[in-house]
């Protein structure tokens, strides 16, 4: 009895000195790498990300795995499928095994290399596949001290689409299993969800909204032989962007259905140049009227274009074919509510400063730096020439309120100064002519 207390007299001794060691040595007051399992739910079963840091990885697996990523899957990705299928053990609530499948594994080349591997599990037939109870042991199965840090990215039922993880849980060790239940969603979320995306998308994308900037900046005015002319009035204005954002959104709705249905697919890289050429092209438009009674087509072979940008924003989230029928539908509806906000936030402003002699300098200039920003996102996406200007165009849209304030308080100032209004209207044959376009 005596020597059991003398050990674990010692044993107490050993480990107050190793608790010691660790709060007192710098080198082990940094955390070591935990792995990531990031979480994609859908109808039929759910789309995991592992990232597991090599160097645990080669602690736990026991395997010389090297220290670069790229090397490591080449020499050890096949085997790394076999390891991960053994420890993920998902299964439903009445103690079904879920189906296993690892796709591919990818090397992550950062300052701790990660290699990432891409699982899908699917529930047995019956079975819902939002809730289950994720047994998990990768790596610390052997390594008592590595975490596995669990979040969902994407939850269409939940309306979860924003691409921030949301944190689960974390396993190790002593809790191999977590309980998943996220049965609490629905289809209005899903569908609001989505349609948030959609706003998202427009307030977020600088090119698209410069692309508007270019469609509203000649509405207000005539055009006179080659050049844009004076003031159409408030009404032509009006019916002008109404049939130009119409056809836009009747072409990129075309596109945006048949590429998120998988009909239509081009690279994203030809997208994209294509995107910032029809940015350029409208932005030369607003300078001179090159397009002069064909802004209608010209607008839905561009929204043909766009629309396939759109899609690519649904596509990387894997719906099934009845969810993504429901989230182009979504989608769509919240392009056209910030596009049409855009318009009510800026139509109004410009129409009152096209009855002033300052927006010919205004359009000029609005026009001259939506083209060059078009220039240079085309020259980067197409030839991957990175530049300064599109950064700085990006910092200055997130200051769009400021700007639209400030468009609005010159707009008000310039039409109660009687100087600064135009000296001569338009004649009546201008305004049917205006009228016809």
């Amino acid at each position: 009895m005596p020597s059991l207390e003398i050990k674990n007299f010692v044993l107490r001794v050993v480990l107050m000195g190793w608790l010691l060691l660790v709060a007192v040595t710098p080198g082990w007051s940094h955390p070591m790498p935990s792995s990531a399992v990031l979480l994609h739910l859908h109808n039929t079963g759910i789309d995991a990300q592992l990232y597991l840091p090599i160097i645990e990885l080669r602690l736990g697996w026991e395997k010389p795995v090297p220290m670069d990523a790229v090397k490591a899957v080449r020499e050890y990705g096949p085997g790394l499928k076999g390891y991960v299928l053994k420890h993920i053990h998902p299964v439903a609530p009445d103690g079904r095994p879920w189906t296993v499948t690892v796709h591919k594994i990818t090397p992550v080349v950062e300052q701790i290399p990660d290699m990432l591997v891409d699982v899908t599990m699917t529930p047995p037939p019956g079975a819902p596949a939002d809730r289950l109870t994720l047994n998990y042991d990768v790596i610390f199965h052997k390594l008592i001290t590595h975490t596995a840090i669990v979040s969902v990215v994407s939850d269409w039922h939940n309306g979860q689409l924003d691409g921030k993880p949301v944190l689960l849980g974390t396993m190790r060790d002593i809790s191999p299993s977590l309980v998943i239940d996220r049965s609490q969603g629905n289809w209005w979320r899903g569908f609001v969800g989505v349609l948030r995306l959609g706003v998202r998308h427009i307030a977020e994308g600088t090119d698209h909204l410069m692309f508007l900037l270019a469609l509203l900046l000649p509405a207000p005015l005539l055009a006179v032989g080659n050049r844009w002319g004076g003031y159409a009035g408030g009404k032509t204005a009006l019916w002008r962007i109404t049939k130009v954002v119409s056809a836009f959104t009747i072409g990129h709705s075309i596109t945006l259905i048949f590429g998120a249905l998988g009909w239509v697919h081009l690279p994203s890289a030809f997208i994209e140049s294509a995107i910032a050429l029809s940015i350029f092209i409208s932005a030369i438009h607003a300078l001179v009227p090159i397009f002069r009674g064909k802004e209608v087509f010209i607008a839905a072979g561009f929204g043909l274009v766009h629309g396939l940008a759109f899609a690519s924003t649904l596509t990387e989230f894997g719906f099934d074919p009845i969810t993504m029928v429901s989230s182009v539908f979504a989608f769509n509806i919240g392009i056209e509510v910030m596009q049409l906000l855009v318009i009510l936030v800026t139509m109004p402003w410009l129409v009152l400063l096209a009855s002033t002699r300052l927006y010919p300098p205004l359009r000029v200039v609005g026009a001259c730096i939506t083209g060059v920003a078009a220039a240079s996102w085309f020259f980067e996406r197409a030839f991957g020439c990175s530049n300064p200007i599109g950064p700085l165009v990006e910092s200055v849209a997130a200051n769009a309120l400021w700007l639209v304030v400030g468009l609005a308080t010159v707009a008000v100032g310039a039409t109660l100064i009687p100087k600064a209004r135009l000296a001569t209207p338009i004649t009546p044959a201008e305004c049917q002519e205006a009228a016809m376009e």
